[in-house]
């Protein structure tokens, strides 16, 4: 009765329908069941593919592996390193830092090597699957 008693621009709905709350429900759990399913779906799917790999021997990878040129310590030179925030090496005559490339001509053609870590007394190079380490000052009979 006290709503009447108002003019009809300042009346406020105080309540909503029940087809309103049952529309606003079923929206919420259509989407907890999409973005829940949609999850659990996935992670089946990759499981399903990994057990099919492993079941049936396949590699992980069908390219063919290119033989790579062979890299040793004794082709990298470190003849100076300096420690600090950001450390640096003198490999092979070039300045160097951590996560830097290095290419190493071989006569099979350059590679390229990336600086992992220079620590005192070594810096560790990433190549292919493999860490090489080469110490400092390193001399090594031909």
């Amino acid at each position: 009765m006290l709503l009447l008693a108002r003019p009809k621009s300042a009346r406020i709905a105080a309540f909503t329908s029940m087809g309103q709350v049952t529309f606003f429900a079923g929206i919420t759990l259509l989407t907890a069941f999409v973005v829940g399913g949609s999850g659990y779906l996935i992670r089946e799917l990759h499981r399903q593919a990994g057990v099919a790999w492993s079941v049936t021997g396949l590699p992980q990878s069908l390219a063919p592996e290119v033989a790579r040129p062979i890299v040793t310590e004794e082709m990298l030179h470190v003849t100076s390193i300096a420690l600090g925030r950001s450390p640096i090496a003198v490999v092979n005559g070039a300045l160097v830092t951590e996560g830097a490339t290095v290419q190493l001509p071989l006569p099979e053609g350059s590679v390229s090597l990336r600086v992992q870590k220079i620590r005192d007394g070594a810096v560790d190079f990433r190549y292919g699957g493999q860490t090489i380490c080469a110490n400092l000052g390193a001399t090594h009979s031909r």
